[in-house]
């Protein structure tokens, strides 16, 4: 299989930067959209050995991610498709790149929110809520239907 990298991003958008936090999250995110971005806008033609996919590459302050369109090199209609994509990759994300980006950001600050939030909370206070009733310790409730067994 031969590969040519596309990027993280559409070459005219930021992207997540190696080295900075949360750096993994921020570029899988990115590069999982770009992919999918990619399958709608330049959709692979059936039965064609060629798919879009993510790379991992070590580099010197890190490891960073791209999206690559994998092909067979053995297959010249997968050859001509993948450098066709190579040179027709959008300079931008498209709407639904866009809204999907948004509601992943806005996914992410609601997760952090939740965490300060839960970091706040008594260890009491999360151990029973307020809506469960409470337990009563096995030694004090009197339960009839686990009566000892005479012998």
């Amino acid at each position: 299989m031969e590969y040519i990298e596309l990027g993280p991003v559409p070459a005219g958008e930021p992207c997540a930067q190696v080295g900075t936090d949360n750096y993994l999250a921020h570029s899988m995110r990115e590069c999982e959209v770009f992919r999918r971005m990619l399958e709608r806008v330049l959709p692979i033609p059936e039965g064609l050995p060629v798919k879009y996919v993510v790379r991992t590459h070590p580099h010197d302050f890190g490891t960073y991610r791209e999206v690559s369109v994998r092909y067979s090199g053995d297959d010249a209609a997968a050859c001509d498709f993948a450098f066709q994509v190579e040179s027709s990759v959008p300079d931008g994300w498209d709407p639904v790149a866009q809204q999907e980006l948004a509601d992943l950001q806005r996914r992410q600050a609601e997760l952090q929110a939740v965490s300060a939030t839960a970091a706040t909370v008594e260890p009491a206070d999360r151990a029973q809520p307020d809506c469960m009733p409470h337990r009563v310790p096995a030694d004090v409730r009197h339960d009839v239907r686990r009566s000892p067994v005479t012998s």
